[in-house]
C-alpha cells in the first residue's frame, strides 16, 4: 500500500495569514496557538487549494509517480510543483 503523501508546510515561511484555513473546502487546516496552522490529515482531501492561494509559497504538495519499466519494476521520483513538472491531473 502507498503511503499517503500530505501537504507540507514551511514554518519559516508561513506568516500564518490564514488564508489556506479560509480555503479549505475539507476544514483541514486549523491554527494552532503554538504549532501555526497545523493539517488534519484525515480530513486532508490533497484539492491544492492552500498551496494555491498561499501568497508566499509556504505549502508544498508533493508527488510521487511511479512508472513501470517492464520488468514489474517500479522507480519512484518525488517533487513539488515548484519542479515545473506536474499539473492537477497528477494529484
Amino acid at each position: 500500500m502507498a503511503e499517503r503523501v500530505m501537504p507540507e508546510i514551511d514554518r519559516e515561511r508561513c506568516t500564518v495569514c490564514g488564508d489556506c484555513i479560509e480555503t479549505c473546502p475539507e476544514h483541514a487546516l486549523t491554527l494552532h496557538t503554538k504549532l501555526g496552522v497545523v493539517i488534519d490529515e484525515e480530513s486532508c482531501a490533497y484539492c491544492g487549494n492552500c498551496e494555491d492561494i498561499c501568497p508566499l509559497g509556504a505549502i508544498q504538495l508533493p508527488y510521487s509517480i511511479r512508472l513501470a519499466d517492464g520488468q514489474n519494476h517500479e522507480t519512484a521520483r518525488q517533487g513539488t510543483r515548484d519542479d515545473h513538472t506536474t499539473d492537477r491531473a497528477y494529484r
